[in-house]
C-alpha cells in the first residue's frame, strides 16, 4: 500500500497519505471514515476550480469555494536544495575540446572526467580525478601548470556544481525539521518517524522529514526505488506500469506514473527527475527528486484525466552494516486539495504505520530466493548494486553498524568538510 512516487518517502505516494486505499484491513473502519471526508474535500476542490477566481460563493446557500491565493505558484515548488546546481550532467559541457591542450596527459584527464561525468557518477569522477592530479605531480615537471589547465575546464567546473548538489541535499536531510513542525507518525522505539509543516504561502504544500531503520541490506532495501519496472508487483495504487522515460547508467533517470485513488476521484500524474550519488567512503546513497519543469527535454504533458502533482524531496540511504539500513529523508509535495492538520495527523498516523510496515515486509521479500527482484539484483545492469554492497562493506558502514545508536552526526561528516565540492588545487 505504498507508491512509486514520493509523497512522505521516496516510494510513498501522496494518495497513500491522503487515505488511500490500503491492503492492511486492521483499521479499515478509520481509513473509510478518512476517505469519505477526502472525498468531500475533492469534491469542494473540484468545484473551487470550476467557479470564478473573485471568490463569490458556489451555492445559493452561501457557502464559499476554497480560494486560492493569487500569489500561488501554480507550475513549479521553489527548491531551497538546487541554488544555483544543475540536476544530471549537462550536456554543454560535453562540447568542451580536450584537444585543444598541448599536454597528453592533461588531455586524457580531461576524457577521462568527460567519460565519467556521462555516466553520472560525480562521486567517482571526483576520486578518478583526484587520482589524475596526483599523478601529475609525481610525474610532470611543470605540474602546476598541467593541473591549472585541468581545474580551468568547464568539466570541473560542472563536477563541483554537481558535489555541491550532492553535499547540499545530504545536508538537509540530516538538518532539523522547522520549529512548528508536529509528529504524524513514530514507532515506541522512535527509529521510525515522520515529522510535517504547513507551508505558510499556500495550504496545499506540506514540508516533512522521515526517518526509517530497515533491519535488510542496503541494496536489497534500495532496488524497491531503482527498479521502477517491478512497482506494479507491489503497488495496486498505480494505474500502469510506470513509464521510464529515461535511465542513465542507473544514476540518473526520468520516470512518469499514475495513480487512481478514491474510485477515481483523486488522479495523479507524477513525472520525476531523479539524480543519485553514491559515495562508497561514506557507505550511503544520497538521492534529489524533483518534478521535470516544462520548457525542459524530457518533459511532456500530464495523461489526460491526471493532475500533475510536484514534489521535490532529498534522501539519504546509509548503509550500517549487512543487516541494517538507515534512510533520511526531507521533501515538499504539493497536492491538489488543501492540506490541514487533521488531515496531516489523522492520515499519516494511520496510514504511515501501515506504508512503514509494508516497505519493510517487502524488502525482506527481496532477501529470499525466488523474489521477483532476484534477476535485477543478480544482473546489475547498471552496475548501481555493486557499488552499493561496497558501501556496505565500507569502514563507515561498519562503524555505524556497531554504533548503540545512528546519530545524524555520522552522516555530517561525510557531507561537509571532507565532501567540499570543491576540487584543491596543489
Amino acid at each position: 500500500c505504498f507508491c512509486h512516487s514520493p509523497g512522505f518517502c521516496r516510494l510513498v505516494s501522496p494518495t497513500d497519505l491522503m487515505g488511500a486505499v490500503c491492503s492492511c484491513t486492521q483499521d479499515q473502519h478509520e481509513l473509510v471514515v478518512v476517505e469519505k471526508h477526502l472525498e468531500a474535500q475533492v469534491l469542494e476542490v473540484t468545484l473551487s476550480e470550476t467557479s470564478t477566481s473573485t471568490g463569490t460563493p458556489s451555492d445559493e446557500d452561501g457557502s464559499h469555494s476554497v480560494v486560492v491565493p493569487e500569489n500561488e505558484e501554480e507550475d513549479v515548488l521553489e527548491s531551497d536544495v538546487l541554488d544555483g546546481c544543475s540536476l544530471g550532467y549537462s550536456r554543454s559541457a560535453a562540447s568542451v575540446s580536450v584537444a585543444e591542450t598541448s599536454s597528453e596527459a592533461v588531455r586524457n584527464a580531461l576524457v577521462t572526467l568527460h567519460q565519467n561525468l556521462e555516466e553520472g557518477d560525480f562521486i567517482g569522477a571526483k576520486v578518478h580525478l583526484q587520482d589524475e592530479l596526483k599523478g601529475l605531480r609525481e610525474r610532470a615537471d611543470d605540474d602546476l601548470h598541467e593541473e591549472a589547465i585541468i581545474l580551468s575546464s568547464p568539466l570541473v567546473k560542472h563536477l563541483e556544481d554537481e558535489l555541491r548538489l550532492f553535499r547540499k541535499v545530504g545536508q538537509k536531510c540530516c538538518g532539523k525539521h522547522s520549529a512548528d513542525s508536529f509528529c504524524i507518525h513514530s514507532d515506541t522505539s522512535g527509529s521510525q518517524a515522520i515529522h510535517g509543516c504547513f507551508d505558510p504561502h499556500n495550504p496545499r504544500v506540506f514540508h516533512y522529514h522521515l526517518r526509517m531503520v530497515f533491519p535488510l541490506n542496503l541494496a536489497h532495501v534500495f532496488s524497491l526505488a531503482f527498479e521502477d519496472e517491478l512497482a506494479p508487483l507491489w503497488n495496486s495504487s498505480l494505474s500502469r506500469a510506470p513509464e521510464v522515460v529515461e535511465k542513465e547508467h542507473g544514476f540518473k533517470t526520468v520516470i512518469s506514473s499514475q495513480v487512481s485513488a478514491l474510485l477515481g476521484l483523486l488522479k495523479l500524474d507524477f513525472l520525476d527527475a531523479t539524480q543519485r550519488f553514491v559515495d562508497i567512503e561514506g557507505g550511503m546513497l544520497v538521492e534529489y527528486i524533483r518534478t521535470v519543469a516544462e520548457g525542459e527535454d524530457s518533459y511532456r504533458p500530464p495523461m489526460k484525466g491526471f493532475k500533475r502533482t510536484e514534489n521535490d524531496v532529498k534522501s539519504v540511504w546509509a548503509a550500517c552494516g549487512t543487516e541494517k539500513t538507515l534512510l533520511l529523508q526531507a521533501g515538499t509535495v504539493k497536492l491538489p486539495i488543501p492540506v490541514t492538520r487533521w488531515l496531516a495527523t489523522s492520515v499519516g498516523s494511520l496510514v504511515g504505520r501501515h506504508i512503514i510496515t509494508s516497505m519493510v515486509k517487502t524488502a525482506q521479500r527481496v532477501s529470499q530466493p525466488g523474489n521477483p527482484f532476484e534477476k535485477a539484483l543478480e544482473e546489475d545492469a547498471y552496475g548501481i548494486y555493486a557499488r552499493l554492497r561496497k558501501c556496505v562493506e565500507s569502514s563507515s558502514s561498519r562503524e555505524r553498524a556497531s554504533s548503540s545508536s545512528l546519530q545524524k552526526a555520522d552522516l555530517e561528516r561525510f557531507l561537509g568538510v571532507r565532501s567540499s565540492s570543491r576540487i584543491p588545487a596543489t
